[in-house]
């Protein structure tokens, strides 16, 4: 197990924030809230970012833009689990073989999606790409769930730096 080098860290915090969407899944499954309209297209599309690294990892091209664009997972919040679940468990087993140095991530640009870059980065920057991304969806979907008089712990939706700056300056 590689929990102390870096990849290792960062595939633990990827799977720290897949079961944070699990959770969100649940909450919002449990409250009886209309998945479909706020909550599943967020976690449908933080799923299919964290695939579309998984997957490029064994292809050595990550290209977060060609995703499925599953719309059955925006309306199935134990759909959204289970895949949430299964990617952790991707993760964990990815942990078992070598991961590349470098990787090229593809990705649409321009105005009208009209172009198509190709560009070098490396698997760690890549999940921690993911999982700032996911931080990002999910700090929306807090406030959506907030307005319904649903709360989270604490940790989701809110980045890293942010959770570190508070512990300190509690301490201090």
């Amino acid at each position: 197990m590689r929990a102390r080098d870096p990849i290792g860290r960062a595939v633990s915090y990827a799977i720290d924030t897949l079961r944070q969407g699990a959770g969100i899944a649940e909450v919002a499954e449990r409250a009886g809230l209309a998945f479909a309209e706020q909550i599943g297209p967020h976690l449908r599309h933080v799923i299919e970012h964290y695939e579309a690294l998984l997957a490029g990892l064994d292809q050595g091209v990550i290209d977060y833009d060609n995703r499925c664009r599953d719309r059955s997972l925006e309306c199935d919040p134990a759909l959204a689990r289970q895949r949430c679940d299964t990617l952790a468990d991707g993760f964990q087993r990815r942990l078992e073989r070598p991961w590349p140095d470098t990787i090229a991530v593809a990705f649409d640009g321009g105005i009208a999606g009209e172009d198509r870059f190709v560009s070098g980065s490396t698997p760690l920057r890549e999940l921690l790409f993911v999982a700032a991304h996911a931080v990002h969806h999910y700090a929306l979907l807090r406030l959506t769930l907030q307005q319904r008089g649903l709360n989270l712990p604490e940790s989701i939706g809110k980045a890293a730096a942010t959770l570190r700056y508070e512990r300190e300056r509690q301490a201090g």
